[in-house]
């Protein structure tokens, strides 16, 4: 029987949208009363949760009770004002607008008029002053102001990290203006504060660290119970009934207005009135009584009243089963495409939605996957430990589908499924050769799981197992290459004594073959000695770091010895380069790197010093907040920083401030040298850049940029000047004639918001922009657009050293790309060990690349690919410079620090280090020998 066949009827129940301030369905929960009291108590709210958990209507409901309070209130949907192609004077005037018909300020104050007589500021600073001297001036009771869909800012084509400084600021501001105390924010939303703070470094700017966040959890039996008085109209188990409801839904809003809706609409008619049995045996008394009827059978009721089993059905038929073509409105749809939306972490995400299916006790620690997961509705905190929702989303999102999805997206999916399912035993089914490559190129950019990382460790252990083994064919191909020498030599002589008379013509061939035969054979055997000792000092290398690297307690005694091993590989190498004057060139690099790893876990410990040159590592503080920018002078006997603290400073190698100013331009960020090193540029957050004297005196200043300017560049020739902001603007300017204040300027057109920065190339021919879309872009000095390289890069850094004709770009998953400076085509890639790359610069000889990521590390490489230092410092990485000879680099930190510390190469590292270990008496003896 198909127990669903029933004729709908009108619903109590509201299926998405925000539900009326008098819905008779309304459920409220803790969060109405933190979120009225809160916002009433003048505290900065914010409810981000995932979709359709009721955000909306507890802002409806929230609103008017404020308004029965009499507050003012204004509910700005933010999604409204569009992302896409937007700018910033569209967006915050757009909001300003909104602001205006809300608190019915048109007879007041000409918005258009207002935002265009104030063009000379930023349009947060327009939106900051409307604030202030026009809606707190003309609206005299306590203000809140709701901002939903507050994660539409994520798909901005600019960041909208000063609208949330705006909003702590006036916060701040209530220290000193009684007035701001009046202004209350509210933020609604699926995000996380980390989502929509985009600059990572927004710090003590963000409002979140000052404002209460209201959590949004599902109903609950005794909060629910509003739900109830429509099943009331079909069974007098309604209590019974919800209570299924909520096992099914987990409380969760919209699947529980859904499900009670189905129930509703669904009903089973009255069972028909009973027939025959007892009335007929009273009305024909004269016939032999036939026995009583069964007690009447309630059919399709019965079903009413078994709550478990009819709720049960109506999940099963009417959301489970083909949810895609009953999922109106969308609400699976969504989570389907969250869960599997492809991005780095997709498979780590799938991995743990997997775990926590199968019941593994996983808690909660913040981490993107889990909150991504978190934010789909899928999961929920419950007990500290994570745990799926409701059944309905396990019955929906199950095991298989998961695990089929992981198949469609793991390269080596039935390989590690065997390995797995071996207990990590078969090594049959771990990867070489071209799969391991291809598996570890797709892993790059990804967040997998730890089965993944587990299978792809194995496979590359087996990779120096198998390189021995092709060591030892190359080594019997070599051996029998060597016979075969022997026996071409032996008959040689036999055929020389048989054949005098041929002796002239058959001894030059004979000999040329001899020649060539030797020939091969030492050719072979030299290729075959270099790879084997290229793959001995690498492992050699690579234990010595392992060593040092791996003791919980870093002793001394354990870093002494690991420095012995990293010295005797560091000797093998030096015998295979003596020759080699470029270090792209070297067959191995990780003595480079254990070395200079080693001496500085030793150098924390002991603080030693190499005689006759500078400590290793030097730091101190430069500004108050983070430094932006950092570089030498061209003669490398100064250095330069600026600031969000607005100052500019130089100073020596010794860190005493040579000279200080303030710039004057809200926050400098970027400062940078001219080609002569008789002055410098900075670029600042008011939209200028100013040319200084290295006393601190103005020489000039350039006006054209619109926004904060954040990347300037001086052509080599000194004539041409660049510079680029965050609202899509990028210009040249022609510096032959410097005066006080240079305006025209040919436009670089074509960016869409952010443009990240703008490099002249070494010659001064050609020069590129790289915007916040990760679009590289090359110009001609005319200002005419050349070509956009095939890359999405977040860094680019052109080589000095011109023979070389080569720069260099970073992704944001860390992949470096060499390209040819001519041609502009990539030339070779290389992955680094950066999940989050921001930053790469060449060093002055070209020799070494410098990549910056998230995780305080600055790693050099060869151009080769090859890490030949790792340097750590104890704050985010903000800016990198190089000393003009290389020998050192220079770290701008984000709290202020700015670190100077040594670049050495492999002879100063050997002399470091047997310098140290021949000063510590029970290390003598064996120094002695490997160090002679």
């Amino acid at each position: 029987m198909n127990y669903m066949n029933f004729t709908a009827k009108p619903s109590y129940y509201q299926v998405g949208g925000s539900l009326t301030n008098n819905a008779p369905n309304y459920v409220k929960r803790q969060a109405d009363d933190d979120f009225y009291n809160g916002l009433k108590a003048g505290e900065f709210c914010y409810v981000l949760n995932s979709r359709q958990m009721g955000k909306s209507s507890l802002q409806v409901r929230t609103i008017q009770r404020l308004r029965n309070e009499g507050i003012a209130c204004a509910a700005i949907d933010i999604s409204e004002i569009g992302n896409r192609g937007v700018t910033p004077e569209q967006w915050y005037a757009g909001l300003l607008r909104i602001l205006e018909n809300n608190f019915n300020l048109s007879d007041i104050v000409n918005v258009r008029t207002w935002w265009r007589d104030r063009n000379f500021l930023t349009p947060v600073q327009r939106l900051s002053e409307f604030i202030e001297t026009v809606l707190l001036a003309n609206i005299s009771t306590n203000i809140v102001i709701f901002i939903d869909e507050i994660d539409s800012i994520l798909a901005l084509d600019f960041p909208a990290d000063d609208f949330l400084a705006l909003i702590r600021s006036c916060y701040n501001k209530r220290a000193n203006n009684s007035e701001f105390d009046r202004l209350t924010w509210a933020l609604l939303g699926v995000a996380s504060p980390t989502d929509l703070c985009r600059d990572k470094n927004l710090g003590s700017n963000t409002p979140f660290n000052i404002g209460r966040a209201i959590e949004l959890t599902g109903f609950d039996e005794t909060e629910a119970q509003p739900l109830a008085a429509g099943l009331a109209e079909l069974t007098d188990r309604s209590a019974e009934v919800l209570r299924e409801v909520l096992y099914w839904t987990g409380g969760q809003p919209f699947l529980t207005q859904k499900l009670c809706k189905l129930l509703f609409e669904n009903a089973p008619p009255p069972a028909p009135p009973c027939q025959g049995g007892e009335q007929e045996r009273i009305q024909n008394p004269f016939e032999n009584a036939p026995p009583p009827a069964p007690p009447c059978q309630g059919g399709e009721q019965e079903r009413v009243n078994n709550p478990k089993e009819w709720v049960e059905e109506v999940v099963r038929l009417k959301i489970v089963e083909n949810w895609e073509s009953q999922d109106v409105p969308e609400h699976l749809s969504t989570i389907r495409d969250r869960l599997f939306r492809e991005n780095q972490r997709i498979v780590r995400r799938l991995g743990l939605y997997q775990q926590i299916l199968q019941q593994v006790e996983i808690v909660p620690d913040g981490s993107a996957e889990q909150m991504e997961l978190r934010l789909s509705g899928l999961i929920v905190k419950r007990r500290e430990k994570l745990t799926i929702s409701n059944p309905i989303y396990q019955a929906v999102f199950n095991q298989d589908l998961i695990a089929k999805n992981l198949e469609k997206l793991l390269p080596y999916s039935e390989a590690i499924k065997v390995w797995l399912n071996s207990n990590s035993q078969d090594d049959s089914q771990l990867l070489r050769g071209e799969d391991l490559q291809s598996a570890l190129v797709w892993a790059a950019d990804k967040s997998l799981r730890n089965e993944d990382f587990q299978f792809l460790t194995a496979s590359q252990k087996l990779i120096l197992s198998d390189q021995n083994q092709l060591l030892l064919a190359a080594k019997l191909e070599t051996q029998k290459a060597a016979r075969d020498a022997e026996t071409a030599l032996s008959e040689a002589g036999a055929a020389k004594q048989k054949a005098q008379l041929w002796i002239g013509i058959g001894s030059a061939v004979l000999v040329g073959s001899l020649i060539g035969a030797i020939g091969f054979s030492t050719l072979a055997y030299q290729r075959f000695k270099l790879a084997q000792a290229s793959i001995e000092i690498e492992q050699n290398g690579s234990d010595a770091l392992l060593l040092a690297v791996s003791q919980k307690n870093e002793s001394s005694e354990a870093l002494s010895e690991a420095l012995l091993r990293a010295i005797a590989s560091g000797k093998k190498l030096r015998t295979f380069v003596e020759n080699k004057q470029h270090l792209e060139q070297y067959p191995a690099t990780r003595p480079l790197l254990a070395l200079q790893v080693i001496l500085d876990e030793i150098s924390k410990k002991q603080q030693i010093k190499a005689p006759s040159l500078p400590p290793r590592k030097m730091n101190w503080q430069a500004h108050t907040g983070a430094v932006t920018s950092i570089c030498f002078s061209p003669d490398g006997k100064i250095l330069a920083t600026a600031g969000i603290d607005d100052r500019v400073r130089i100073w020596n190698f010794y860190g005493q401030k040579v000279a200080e100013w303030k710039a004057l331009q809200q926050s400098v960020n970027m400062v940078s040298f001219s080609p002569d090193g008789k002055s410098l540029a900075t670029a600042g957050s008011d939209s200028t850049v100013k040319f200084w004297n290295l006393s601190g005196k103005k020489i000039s200043q350039l006006k054209g940029i619109e926004g904060s300017v954040n990347s300037i560049s001086f052509s080599p020739t000194e004539k041409l000047f660049a510079a680029a902001g965050i609202d899509s603007s990028s210009a040249i300017w022609n510096l032959s004639k410097l005066s006080q204040s240079i305006s025209s300027s040919v436009k670089l057109p074509g960016h869409n918001g952010l443009v990240r920065s703008v490099n002249f190339s070494p010659s001064g021919d050609f020069l590129t922009t790289l915007d916040g879309k990760s679009t590289v872009r090359v110009w001609d000095l005319s200002g005419q657009l050349k070509k956009t390289l095939p890359v999405q890069a977040i860094g680019i850094s052109f080589s000095p050293d011109e023979q070389q004709y080569r720069f260099a770009t970073v992704t944001l998953n860390g992949k470096v790309g060499l390209w040819n400076l001519s041609t502009k085509e990539l030339v070779s890639e290389f992955e680094t060990l950066h999940l989050d790359a921001k930053l790469i610069s060449f060093s002055p000889d070209g020799e070494r690349l410098a990549t910056v990521g998230i995780d305080k590390t600055v790693r050099l490489w060869n151009l080769a690919g090859r890490p030949v230092a790792q340097f750590t410092f104890e704050e985010n990485v903000v800016s990198v410079g190089w000393s003009g000879d290389g020998k050192q680099i220079a770290v701008a930190g984000s709290n202020g620090t700015v670190w100077l510390r040594q670049v050495e190469g492999l002879e100063e590292l050997l002399k470091q280090s047997c310098d140290f270990l021949s000063s510590q008496p029970e290390y003598l003896r064996r120094v002695s020998t490997i160090c002679k």
